[in-house]
């Protein structure tokens, strides 16, 4: 159903999600929100954050600017690294050494177009 009947806020969003970690043995939430729904990202961080990994993928988009902002606003715990997302590996090995000086969490991810090489594991093992 996509007539708008069931849009819920921000807040009620949150809220839900707190619900379900509550109640479930949930370890990860990635792109909870909008990627431009910086505040209810750090409520969310903010108050779920010691339990689980709140991972920007859209909010972030492996950029070191906006993972900048996330760190200074606390937006989430956790970056999702592409390294094609951003188009640069010399700006991706910046974003992962923000986010490990932050103390995040940090998870390599390929993209649909990904080829058989290995350099994104190889990369990978190298951020360890």
């Amino acid at each position: 159903n996509n007539n708008g009947s069931q849009k819920i806020s921000g807040d009620a969003l949150k809220d839900l999600y707190k619900s379900f970690v509550a109640e479930y043995p949930i370890v990860s939430i990635e792109d909870p929100f909008d990627q431009d729904d910086w505040e209810h990202y750090a409520k969310l961080t903010a108050e779920i954050g010691d339990k689980v990994q709140i991972v920007g993928d859209d909010l972030l988009v492996t950029n070191p600017k906006r993972v900048q902002k996330a760190i200074n606003e606390k937006s989430c715990n956790a970056l999702l690294l592409k390294v094609n997302q951003i188009g640069s590996v010399t700006e991706s090995i910046e974003a992962v050494k923000m986010s490990k000086q932050a103390g995040w969490g940090v998870m390599a991810s390929h993209r649909s177009g990904e080829t058989e090489d290995t350099f994104i594991a190889d990369l990978s093992v190298d951020f360890a």
